[in-house]
């Protein structure tokens, strides 16, 4: 099948009609298409590396079931197609879909586990300008769980199960194919690190350091509330290292590590997707979406990203071995049946989640306490133009919260001592 030219190419409906075809053909789907109607996903604010759409395709045969499709692309907005480039999104998401899964599918299948790589939507096509899956919303109806909720114990048991399946196969497949040389070599930029590239580097770093100034801001305009002295030290001993700090957290040092498996690299609750019983809404499905930023690295690194910003801090708090334990016993039993036994105890798996946790509580500053996630909802990082602009956009949404929510700005305080101090009884340096 020949490249697929970029949206901005199509400007006829043959055109389009003609690239879905293509493109369902690709995938033996041989009914020939009446219409293919393109609308945008309404997703403002929502994702930092991609513009979505929603594209149904009809069929001339009124028996066939029209398909909806979930389609990411670049924006117009030349800066952040850089920074999809260098970053290699896309080329690493269409990869994943495209080469690693039906791979990894293969192997499950072989030692007897096929079915074992269902925590992904079908993709059905991906290049690196767009990608094409299946609609879970309208074909499966899959749904997204708010992120300012939070993530009870009934959601956490789907997430952390999928995570341990997903960590389990990658690493039997790369012991399969003879170590991680031969894997990506195969796989090539599967491992490759976002976070060290310049562009995430403007957009992530101002993310955390304004986390850390309207923090300052707060503690400081507010001294009499206990413990504020104690924050405001533990905040300027930081103010312009997080980035640094997670930097030197992520860099892969396989003489150091005891487990190494390909990780989800972005594991959080909008990265995610749940389906419901429609009479009980008791959650009885789950799929991962969006694997733009995998690494080759500790599973910690997921672990600590996904408890911190997706699960409610109380359940994290108060049933951290049970939720650890959920995912030591899947990682274990997957990794056994498919022939490749992961030697590994609970209490070294904890250890692993205690040194990695630095990476989750970063993010948990930035979005969970001051302005948080109110913060992000109404900047499109597809219309900032220049990417430094973010964390000018960032800062005024942030002023503009902190002047309309007087009521939340206090509460904040007590998100953040229990952060600092979560951070301070677990972490080791």
């Amino acid at each position: 099948m020949p490249p697929i030219p970029k949206d901005k190419d199509f400007e006829t409906s043959d055109e389009v009609t003609r690239k879905y075809k293509e493109i369902l053909l690709s995938n033996g789907v041989t009914d020939e298409i009446s219409e293919v109607i393109v609308k945008s996903a309404g997703l403002k604010g929502e994702g930092f590396a991609s513009v979505s759409k929603y594209v149904t395709i009809k069929f001339q045969n009124p028996s066939v079931k029209p398909l909806n499709l979930f389609v990411k692309a670049h924006s117009s907005n030349a800066a952040h197609t850089e920074m999809l480039t260098e970053a290699k999104l896309f080329e690493k998401e269409s990869r994943f879909y495209m080469e690693y899964i039906p791979a990894a599918k293969e192997f499950c299948k072989s030692k007897g586990c096929e079915g074992l790589v269902d925590m992904f939507p079908k993709c059905y096509y991906g290049d690196e300008h767009m990608i094409v899956f299946e609609n879970l919303v309208v074909e499966k109806g899959y749904e997204l769980l708010d992120k300012k909720e939070l993530q009870d114990l009934e959601a956490i048991r789907f997430a952390i199960i999928n995570l341990a399946k997903h960590h389990a196969i990658s690493y039997a497949l790369i012991q399969e194919m003879g170590g991680p040389e031969n894997f990506f070599k195969r796989f090539p930029n599967l491992d490759f690190e976002v976070y060290t590239q310049p562009t995430a580097r403007t957009m992530m770093d101002p993310m955390i350091e304004n986390a850390i100034d309207t923090n300052l801001k707060i503690l400081q305009k507010n001294k009499s509330v206990p413990d504020s002295d104690e924050l405001i030290a533990f905040l300027n001993a930081h103010v312009g290292k997080a980035y640094d700090q997670i930097l030197d957290l992520i860099k892969c040092r396989p003489e150091q590590e005891k487990l190494l498996v390909l990780g989800h690299g972005d594991y959080w609750t909008n990265n995610m997707m749940f389906l419901k019983n429609k009479e009980t809404n008791q959650i009885i499905g789950h799929m991962a979406i969006d694997l733009q930023v995998t690494r080759y690295n500790s599973p910690g690194l997921d672990l600590s990203q996904y408890f911190f910003t997706s699960v409610r801090p109380e359940v994290r708090r108060n049933h951290l071995y049970e939720i650890l334990g959920r995912y030591f016993d899947t990682l274990k039993s997957t990794a056994l049946k498919l022939g490749h036994p992961i030697d590994l105890t609970f209490e070294e798996l904890h250890t692993i989640y205690r040194r990695k946790m630095k990476l989750g509580f970063w993010f948990a500053i930035s979005v969970a306490t001051g302005a948080g996630f109110d913060a992000f909802k109404d900047i499109d990082v597809n219309e900032i133009g220049e990417l430094k602009n973010f964390s000018i956009e960032m800062d005024k949404a942030v002023q503009k919260w902190m002047v309309a929510n007087p009521g939340k700005v206090v509460e904040s305080i007590s998100v953040l001592r229990d952060l600092v101090n979560e951070y301070k009884m677990l972490s080791i340096e």
